[in-house]
């Protein structure tokens, strides 16, 4: 029996371009919160985002290794931006996940919240099988493998038939030592051999899927 092939994709800044702006809004949220709700000093906060994205992956997970930080409450006030001047409805991205053969899921360290926003924004309500958000990962995000395993799990997925489209390099690095086809979201050649393929837009995808599936991943 041919084994189910399943598409991992990240949300931001893969299911849209970077330079609209979204995720730089979101920063600014989280600068807010460390500020306002933590006390951060200002000049204090990028240091410390650094620092527990290199240990953590996140600033949330960051703040939970440190100090009693309510992780819903952070996801709804980082998340709290509005982005309807920056997103529309893709009809041909919607087209092109209705032509790709295989189940399709969002698999994102943000909140299912957010997730929902923006592909509704998108026009993609309903183009995905399941939306994997930060919260059903136990707020454990990628790349660490216990994220991985969860997605993976969620839909009863084999590695080795299924693919990461993403547009962080530690992700794509994190899925290929599982065993799953990379696809990158960027720009220029292929940085290592843990990269499959590389795409400028998440709209290219569609002249690899058809040699993907042939391959049965």
């Amino acid at each position: 029996m041919a084994r189910p092939v399943t598409f991992f994709f990240d949300l931001d800044n893969t299911m849209y371009a970077e330079d609209l702006g979204i995720v730089a809004r979101i920063d600014q949220r989280i600068n807010q919160y460390l500020e306002i709700r933590l006390g951060v000093p200002a000049a204090e906060v990028d240091g410390m985002r650094r620092r527990f994205w290199a240990e953590h992956g996140t600033t949330l997970l960051g703040l939970m290794s440190r100090q009693a930080v309510d992780a819903d409450d952070y996801l709804r006030y980082v998340h709290d931006v509005d982005l309807a001047d920056l997103l529309a409805p893709d009809e041909r991205l919607r087209a092109l996940l209705a032509r790709l053969p295989g189940r399709k899921a969002i698999f994102s360290n943000a909140s299912r919240a957010h997730a929902a926003r923006v592909l509704g924004l998108l026009g993609l309500d309903g183009a995905f099988d399941t939306v994997i958000g930060l919260e059903d990962l136990g707020y454990v995000p990628k790349p660490q493998a216990a994220a991985f395993r969860i997605a993976l799990d969620r839909l009863a997925a084999d590695p080795r038939a299924s693919t990461l489209i993403d547009d962080l390099l530690p992700n794509l690095r994190a899925a290929k030592q599982l065993g799953m086809r990379t696809v990158w979201i960027g720009a220029g050649a292929a940085p290592d051999s843990a990269i499959d393929h590389v795409v400028a837009r998440v709209s290219e995808i569609e002249r690899i899927f058809c040699e993907a599936a042939s391959h049965g991943v």
